[in-house]
């Protein structure tokens, strides 16, 4: 007795599919998951009591200081609940180094960058704003080492700057999810 075979083009149509089939289910379980609207920092600005100091720290650290604070907030997950147009205008209200900054280096060749140590650490505030540009909370956060044995071991002139910065992001982020419902809807 003879087996019947399948139709050789009708096998070769079903093993194509499969393959499609299979290709893009691997596909979605290893493609990105689609990005969420993030919380996006709209403005950066330095109280003038900081910018006053810039002289002394370097005005190049501002850059440096306002580019960890758009990663510290990008970096939480937490905010990718706000409304679409939500954004947070952010003040650095008070500001140190842990280690001396380069210019600070340069300023005072006394100053050694290993063994300096300051009670370094920064305070935030920032506005969530809807899309009207109105205030919908604000956040707060400080963050100075109490001791300079509680301080950052980091030889990263902003170690304790990072800590604040970090600890206002994650506060932030709690904000994000705790805003109200009407805010969730006027803004979409």
């Amino acid at each position: 007795m003879r087996s019947s075979s399948p139709d050789p083009v009708a096998a070769r149509a079903l093993r194509a599919s499969s393959a499609v089939c299979v290709a893009g289910a691997v596909a979605l379980l290893f493609a990105p998951a689609l990005p969420a609207a993030r919380l996006a920092v709209t403005g950066i600005d330095f109280a003038p009591a900081v910018n006053a100091k810039w002289p002394e720290y370097g005005k190049a650290e501002a850059a440096t200081l306002r580019k960890t604070i758009r990663a510290a907030v990008a970096g939480q997950k937490d905010c990718s609940v706000a409304p679409e147009g939500v954004g947070i205008n952010v003040t650095v209200e008070d500001l140190a180094p842990t280690r001396p900054t380069r210019q600070q280096s340069l300023d005072n060749p006394a100053l050694d960058v290993v063994r300096s140590k300051s009670l370094g650490g920064a305070e935030l505030k920032g506005e969530v704003l809807d899309a009207q540009q109105r205030v919908l909370t604000t956040v707060s956060y400080r963050y100075f080492a109490p001791t300079l044995y509680e301080g950052s071991v980091s030889l990263d002139p902003w170690a304790d700057a990072q800590l604040a910065i970090d600890g206002f992001a994650r506060k932030l982020a709690a904000a994000c999810r705790n805003l109200p419902q009407q805010a969730h809807s006027a803004s979409g």
